[in-house]
C-alpha cells in the first residue's frame, strides 16, 4: 500500500482511539475537554464547536498523518526511531503541546492535572496506533 493510504488508515486508527480516551476522560473523570469547542475558540468561532469537531477529525485523519510521513526521516533519527510506534508517539508530543496551548484548563488544579494527564495519554495512544498501522500495511 501506498505511504499516504497507509498514513491516512494510521489516521484514522489514532484518531479513533484518541477520541475513545477523550470521551471516557469526560465521562468517567467528569471533566469538560470539548475538543471542538476549543478548536473553535482558537479559531476565533466560539459558537461553532461542531466546525471545531470537523477539524479536529481532518487533522488527526489527514492533515497531521501526511506530516508524519513528510518528517518520518527526522524521526526516525531520534532514540527509539527504529519503531514506528515509538516515531509516532514522538510525533505527538508537539501536537499534545500544541492542544495543551489551546485548549488547557487552569494547570494549577486538581483538574487541570487530570486533564493533562488523560489528553497525554490520549496524544501518545494517538501516535502510537499512527506509527504502528502506518507500519503494519508496508507490506500489504
Amino acid at each position: 500500500m501506498d505511504p499516504v493510504r497507509r498514513a491516512i488508515a494510521g489516521g484514522v486508527a489514532g484518531t479513533v482511539a484518541m477520541t475513545v480516551v477523550l470521551v471516557i476522560g469526560e465521562v468517567e473523570a467528569r471533566f469538560e475537554l470539548g475538543v471542538g469547542g476549543a478548536i473553535a475558540r482558537y479559531a476565533g468561532l466560539p459558537d461553532q464547536p461542531a466546525l471545531g469537531l470537523l477539524v479536529f477529525l481532518v487533522a488527526g485523519m489527514v492533515v497531521f498523518p501526511l506530516v508524519f510521513v513528510a518528517v518520518g526521516g527526522y524521526l526516525a533519527r531520534l532514540p527509539g526511531g527504529g519503531d514506528p510506534a515509538i516515531r509516532g508517539m514522538a510525533f505527538s508530543l508537539p501536537l499534545w503541546v500544541l492542544f495543551l496551548a489551546i485548549g488547557s484548563p487552569d494547570l494549577g488544579t486538581a483538574e487541570g492535572a487530570l486533564h493533562v494527564a488523560f489528553t497525554l495519554f490520549a496524544h501518545l495512544l494517538y501516535g502510537f496506533t499512527l506509527g504502528a498501522v502506518y507500519h503494519s500495511l508496508a507490506d500489504v
